[in-house]
């Protein structure tokens, strides 16, 4: 519920900002260096969030560290680009505009006053780089390193990411694992120095301890407060003891708490298929977009999210929870193919992590069904095992007992309840092709994104038969990296009610608000880049308004 009047405040503030992500630490600077009084909510134990745990990289058209190295962009190539892929189902396609021409400033404010630092990764370009107003390189920004230890006592605070290593993106993650420079690696360990997604974080929590902006970590915000004209006042919060603390907010609150992928129920509810392997911190259970629902906000973009096929070594887990792994590249080389619980193949398994998991969704009008909703599975030979990492498996290293073998695919085809003869009829039909590097089926090879993903090494690389033995299966799940429908919010971050209006003192930011992409992912950082800008812009305004009246005499609850 939204509770209307509260007897007594216990805190009083200017600007509230819930969660400790991106979009809520830019928020909070940008509100911090307007002349407001700001005070950061995160319901976890650590800060940093979702983009703590992620690559921590932004994608921006036309920013300044792309015109330092004469990469040419401008705002025209970057909308053409953008509404190529959104197909004109974006939410309100004024807000493009708005993240082209805010995203760059956005960039530039925090390199020039905080830590942030980025560097352009050579040859990580758009995901679709090949269609018109793409890019090859530049847009996909790469946080660089940053010391842990220059935040202090809040120096073991920022979320750990249980895979990536302290190497950038150009050092680790856009480069084969033989290549990594593992001292390196020990030295930035030794010396507490973190890359990407923590980076990030740490980098921009550092700006917000400069700034003596105070952070309450396992304090989740609950309800909003309101008052009588609408008017968005203040939060309850809720103790790490259970108590309440009602905080006043005299100019407004920024909802920058993440997604609703681990809510099931909110999940069922909105978007198109089950998120089965959420691949986010537990935490992102949706209190914000709860909360504003109960002010009255409208919704958009609720059937989408930030799709990505999820994969599980059960032997790893990560806050008390087995971990579900991030997309893993070997699916787009040669060697490997995917299959549904028909034994069919039935997607491109090159395409990007977003684009393959809508597959999953497809239903099938003859069976009544959707056949590739479950049981989907990675198919490989010894020559894959041997070249890459698969999931967690290193070349030369035993398969896990957790990982289907075999020593023909018919055998494999038993162990994992798939159709003996399909599965060999599918892999069959697979390598006679494959041996020439073609794939007619579903035109394997032809995506930027899986050349890109592959080293740009030709057909080759991406199409060769399964013919080795042993043969392997990975189960591949639904997953997704955060859900991208909220509040429907306008140019400054203001959520927007059932009835068009701005409700007053109410913001969002990030994964709690609507995806301004539609369902679109432009490149690496196609999350973090709208984020990071619509939380520069809601904390720009939340800053700059008039304080209001947060007197109030009585309880009443709606």
């Amino acid at each position: 519920m939204v509770i209307r009047k509260n007897v007594k405040w216990d805190v009083e503030t200017d600007v509230i900002v819930l969660g400790s992500g991106g979009a809520a630490l830019t928020s909070a600077i940008l509100a911090h260096d307007q002349g407001a009084e700001v005070l950061i909510l995160e319901k976890a134990d650590q800060i940093g969030g979702t983009t703590a745990f992620s690559g921590g990289i932004p994608w921006i058209p036309n920013n300044r560290y792309m015109k330092e190295l004469g990469l040419g962009d401008s705002h025209e190539e970057a909308k053409t680009y953008i509404t190529k892929l959104t197909g004109g189902k974006e939410p309100d396609p004024e807000l493009i505009d708005v993240f082209i021409e805010n995203g760059a400033k956005m960039i530039d404010y925090l390199h020039e006053h905080t830590p942030v630092k980025f560097a352009v990764p050579k040859g990580y370009g758009d995901y679709y780089a090949d269609l018109p107003g793409g890019k090859q390189e530049g847009r996909s920004l790469d946080p660089l390193p940053f010391p842990l230890n220059d935040l202090g006592e809040w120096a073991d605070k920022i979320r750990r990411n249980p895979i990536f290593p302290p190497l950038t993106l150009a050092e680790g993650g856009a480069v084969d694992p033989a290549d990594i420079d593992f001292n390196l690696v020990a030295t930035r360990m030794e010396n507490n120095i973190t890359t990407m997604g923590r980076a990030l974080a740490g980098s921009l929590f550092k700006g917000v301890l400069d700034r003596g902006i105070p952070a309450l970590t396992k304090t989740p915000g609950k309800e909003l407060v309101m008052d009588d004209e609408g008017a968005v006042i203040g939060v309850r919060a809720e103790t790490e003891e259970g108590t309440d603390l009602f905080i006043a907010a005299k100019k407004g609150v920024v909802i920058a708490s993440g997604g609703f992928e681990w809510n099931k129920e909110l999940v069922r509810s909105f978007l198109k298929g089950a998120i089965t392997h959420p691949q986010s911190p537990s935490y992102n259970e949706g209190d914000g977009l709860i909360m504003a629902m109960e002010a009255g906000a409208a919704l958009g973009n609720m059937s989408e999210a930030w799709w990505s096929p999820a994969y599980v070594d059960p032997t790893i887990e990560y806050e008390g929870k087995v971990y579900n792994q991030i997309d893993s590249q070997a699916r787009a080389m040669a060697n490997c193919i995917m299959v549904n619980k028909q034994a069919k193949r039935f997607v491109n398994e090159g395409s990007t992590y977003m684009d393959l998991p809508k597959s999953f969704y497809t239903y099938d009008q003859n069976s009544q069904s959707h056949p590739n909703d479950s049981s989907v599975w990675m198919i490989f030979d010894q020559q894959l095992k041997d070249r890459t990492l698969i999931v967690t498996m290193a070349p030369g290293e035993d398969a896990p007992d957790w990982v289907p073998q075999a020593a023909s695919i018919r055998e494999l085809a038993e162990k994992i309840q798939l159709d003996p003869d399909r599965l060999e009829a599918t892999v069959d039909r697979y390598n006679q092709h494959a041996v020439n590097h073609v794939d007619p089926d579903f035109n394997r090879g032809s995506l930027h994104f899986e050349k890109f993903a592959t080293g740009f090494k030709g057909p080759e690389a991406m199409i060769g038969p399964i013919e080795k033995g042993p043969f392997y299966a990975i189960p591949v799940h639904a997953g997704s990296l955060g859900t991208n429908g909220g509040p429907r919010i306008n140019e400054h971050g203001q959520v927007i009610s059932l009835r068009g209006n701005v409700i007053p003192g109410l913001y969002a930011a990030g994964n709690a608000a609507m995806g301004i992409l539609g369902g679109a992912y432009p490149g690496a950082g196609g999350t973090i880049g709208p984020a990071l800008t619509f939380g520069y812009l809601a904390g720009k305004h939340v800053g700059n308004v008039e304080s209001r009246s947060i007197h109030i005499e009585e309880i009443v609850l709606a």
